[in-house]
């Protein structure tokens, strides 16, 4: 998908109404500029989720703060999205993703955007941060591989930087380095009976083995909460993570309107996602300085719905994303577009690290 971002009357006057005092991003990826001092930008590269979509590509942001280069989630689409957006430097520079969970919608992206950044001048393993089966998912992509990792070595690739430095997580700081801290927290995600709220189990009596997190980012006294997958209630730890952040990105399910079977089976996720009356109790609770919905389910759900469903609990700045919009945190709020930049012919680009 290469589209222009088209926030329409109805969601640019949205962003206008969220802006808040100082000045726009200088980052630029082409020119390797880093954000400007103490900001945290964000460039959503997809704003979907499983379901596939002409107008969104799968759940990714990429987070930049200072020298910091952080992908939150891979979604189908991920590396080219990635590519449009920064060229051969952003592919071949990011060494860091974190996964909120293991849903494929959020991290079938991750071996095409590892693979990639390692053949083509990476040579630092892909550092991957996720819940409890990331490591063993990670160990998994990289023996599918072997039969291409073996070849490339072969014809001369260096193998350093091919495969992943993966790491399993829990709720806390899972990194505090250079002004940049990271929290993760567990999030509402698990398959649940919707009558009597509990967990489902296995047909053997087991329970699911699964976890969901959420996280918080905080750089030089700016901050940015992801939601993660998640249904909203009072226990909700987005609430205790999220309070006074600067932007709150959550994610959204509007339900499917008729009896149909798509529309039955369309709906059978809501146990586990939020609607917009739902996420904007979180909002509410939270306060947060700018609001945003991310993941939108279904993908076409209009912008005007989004809000009128929101508006009743919460009456603060609220933003929908869109592919490639970027949203710029410090002084002020502000939201942009990221354009098509950095060196996108392999030959002109001088992206090949040392071994």
């Amino acid at each position: 998908m290469k589209r222009k971002l088209n926030l329409g009357a109805a969601a640019l006057a949205l962003c206008i109404a969220a802006m808040v005092a100082g000045p726009a991003s200088a980052n630029d990826v082409a020119t390797k500029a880093a954000p400007a001092a103490g900001t945290i930008k964000l460039t959503f590269l997809g704003t979907g989720a499983p379901r596939p979509s002409e107008r969104r590509s799968g759940p990714a942001t990429l987070v930049e703060a200072g020298p910091f280069k952080i992908l939150v989630d891979a979604g189908s689409g991920t590396r080219e999205q990635m590519f449009r957006a920064g060229g051969w430097e952003l592919i071949t520079g990011l060494s860091t993703i974190l996964l909120t969970h293991l849903h494929y919608d959020h991290m079938i992206d991750v071996p095409d955007i590892t693979a990639t950044g390692w053949m083509y001048g990476r040579r630092v393993p892909m550092t991957v941060y996720g819940p409890r089966g990331t490591v063993e998912m990670a160990d998994h992509f990289h023996a599918a591989f072997k039969w291409d990792l073996d070849m490339r070595e072969l014809v001369g690739i260096p193998m350093a930087g091919s495969g992943f430095d993966a790491h399993d997580i829990g709720p806390g700081v899972i990194f505090d380095k250079d002004g940049l801290k990271i929290t993760a927290f567990e999030v509402e995600h698990m398959p649940i009976d919707v009558a009597s709220g509990q967990r489902l189990k296995f047909a053997d009596g087991s329970d699911f083995y699964g976890q969901t997190l959420g996280y918080r980012i905080d750089y030089m006294g700016h901050s940015v909460l992801f939601s993660g997958d998640t249904r909203s209630t009072a226990a909700s730890q987005i609430i205790a993570n999220g309070k006074n952040v600067d932007v709150l990105v959550h994610e959204v399910q509007v339900p499917s309107k008729g009896g149909s079977k798509e529309a039955r089976l369309a709906n059978m996720s809501l146990s586990v996602h939020s609607t917009p009356a739902q996420a904007g109790a979180i909002f509410e609770k939270t306060s947060p300085r700018m609001a945003v919905y991310n993941h939108i389910i279904p993908p076409d759900t209009d912008v005007a719905e989004l809000t009128s469903e929101t508006r009743p609990s919460y009456k603060g700045p609220l933003t929908v994303a869109e592919d490639f919009m970027t949203i710029t945190i410090g002084d002020r709020i502000v939201i942009g577009e990221q354009p098509r930049s950095g060196t996108h012919i392999f030959e002109k680009a001088t992206v090949v690290q040392d071994k």
